[in-house]
């Protein structure tokens, strides 16, 4: 008797052990499969032709829309395991760049570079490497193409996890099929990198730490926009409002050079949840003119090619869960905001 109820014990143990393997693999996989709606990764074309990513069920897509053209077109799919990050239109709005990479980084760091000819339709990979890619520009001229990568994914704080760390700027000649590094920052965080319309020099936001000289220093670091000369990154100089004493997140840069539009918190001295909103800034009159009044957070701003419409992101469920994304348009001086439909 007690040997049958042993080998019940054992059996019973044997097949609990293997349901919760299996409901282990099916919950893992759902976590993939929650990924749903559009993300913010975007860009406009000069053409207005708007690239956009979606997922479903995990599953990421890209989509070219062309409103006028009643388009609305997946160019790329890939499984729940991949991400697409920062499609990228390039100055004539032939090729659209975009990068994919790995969510699962815990065993593998790797990203591809990857062109869509929009009059081919046909999809090349320009480079693999082995590193977290983040987002990516065109130089002006088209001869090669800047992005951010990060050297390193570790677990710095046992609170956060594993994150990309020590972000720099880096080249690819896309005719000698050369990479070249530009910077040596090593930052925790660098985003929003843009190229100059002269294309000798990159702006990118990241923590302004010159002054950081304590522990206690660093709780002061603020975010600020950096223009950094490619031929001479050691010449790397704050352009924002030096004085600023809230930080500065996602930006872009007007086609004629002079402006940022750019995300920042407009109740920063209000309890509660934080409100983001666009602000425009002129560095040669130091003048700041708040754009958007939403109350809820706006960001990723892109600029149309005549520098007369802006493109950003509303996130109509921020701080309440999962994103709810929606793309809008509106004049350069924030009036006549509108949402783009998207189809998908």
């Amino acid at each position: 008797m007690k040997k049958n109820n042993l080998m019940f014990l054992i059996l019973f143990l044997c097949g609990l052990t293997g349901a919760l393997v299996v409901l282990g693999i099916f919950f893992n996989k759902t976590e993939n499969e929650k990924q749903n709606g559009l993300s913010n990764h975007y860009d406009v074309s000069a053409q207005n032709a708007i690239a956009y990513v979606t997922y479903k069920e995990g599953r990421p897509q890209l989509f070219l829309h062309k409103e006028e053209e009643s388009i609305d077109a997946v160019i790329a799919e890939y499984d729940e395991d991949t991400m697409i990050l920062d499609p990228t239109f390039s100055k004539d709005g032939s090729i659209l760049a975009f990068v994919t990479t790995n969510k699962n980084k815990e065993t593998e760091l790797t990203s591809t570079v990857h062109f869509y000819d929009i009059g081919k339709r046909a999809i090349t990979d320009v480079f693999t490497d082995s590193s977290t890619i983040t987002e990516v520009e065109f130089k002006p001229d088209g001869s090669s193409l800047l992005y951010l990568s990060a050297g390193t994914y570790e677990n710095y704080s046992p609170i956060t996890g594993k994150r990309p760390h020590d972000f720099d700027v880096y080249e690819f000649n896309l005719n000698e099929k050369s990479h070249v590094r530009k910077t040596n920052l090593q930052q925790y965080s660098i985003y929003s990198l843009n190229v100059a319309p002269s294309g000798d020099r990159v702006y990118l936001g990241r923590d302004d730490d010159s002054d950081v000289k304590t522990a206690e220093d660093s709780y002061m670091v603020k975010q600020r926009i950096f223009e950094i000369p490619l031929d001479h990154p050691e010449e790397m100089s704050v352009i924002s409002d030096p004085d600023r004493e809230v930080s500065i997140f996602s930006f872009t840069i007007t086609p004629a050079g002079n402006e940022f539009i750019f995300q920042s918190i407009s109740n920063p001295d209000e309890s509660g949840i934080f409100e983001y909103e666009l602000y425009k800034y002129n560095f040669d009159t130091k003048e700041e003119k708040q754009l958007t009044h939403f109350g809820e957070y706006v960001s990723d701003p892109v600029i149309s090619a005549d520098g007369k419409s802006i493109y950003f992101t509303l996130d109509r469920n921020f701080a309440k869960g999962s994103p709810d994304y929606h793309i809008y348009k509106m004049s350069i001086d924030g009036e006549q905001a509108e949402e783009i439909g998207l189809p998908n």
